[in-house]
Formats: C-alpha cells, sequence, structure tokens
C-alpha cells in the first residue's frame, strides 16, 4: 500500500491516473459551484483557496512579497 506522501505526488503529477482522477474532480467541483452560485462567486471562493494555500504553503512571506512586488514594479535606481 502507497503512504499518502506517495499518493500525492503521484496525484500531482502531470500524465499518471491518479492526476487525471484530481483534475477530474477538480473540474466536477467547479462546474458545479459555477452552476450553483454563479461566475464572481465562484471566482471570489477560487481566489480566497488560493490566499489560504499561500498563507499555508509560503514560509518567508515578507520576503515572497517584497519579491512579488519589486518584480511588478521594480526600484527605480
Amino acid at each position: 500500500m502507497k503512504s499518502l506522501n506517495d499518493l500525492l505526488k503521484e496525484m500531482l503529477t502531470w500524465g499518471t491516473p491518479a492526476c487525471g482522477l484530481f483534475c477530474g474532480v477538480c473540474g466536477v467541483i467547479a462546474a458545479i459551484l459555477l452552476l450553483t452560485i454563479g461566475f464572481w462567486k465562484t471566482l471570489f471562493v477560487a481566489l480566497l483557496c488560493a490566499v489560504g494555500v499561500f498563507v499555508g504553503g509560503v514560509q518567508d512571506k515578507q520576503g515572497f512579497l517584497r519579491r512579488v512586488a519589486n518584480r511588478l514594479f521594480p526600484p527605480k535606481e
């Protein structure tokens, strides 16, 4: 039996059957949200999910935001 870590790696590797199933489930969830609550509310839910992933996944948040800001608005020399 595979460990949870191995299963997650397989789910996030393009071309594997587990990834196909994972992407299919994500598509069904997105379709259900679009049909029940509409486009803008679904987009808002997706944005909040992305913010949650950012808050949970990035260790150096301040440094990451600084790099993004410097890339978007380069400092003047």
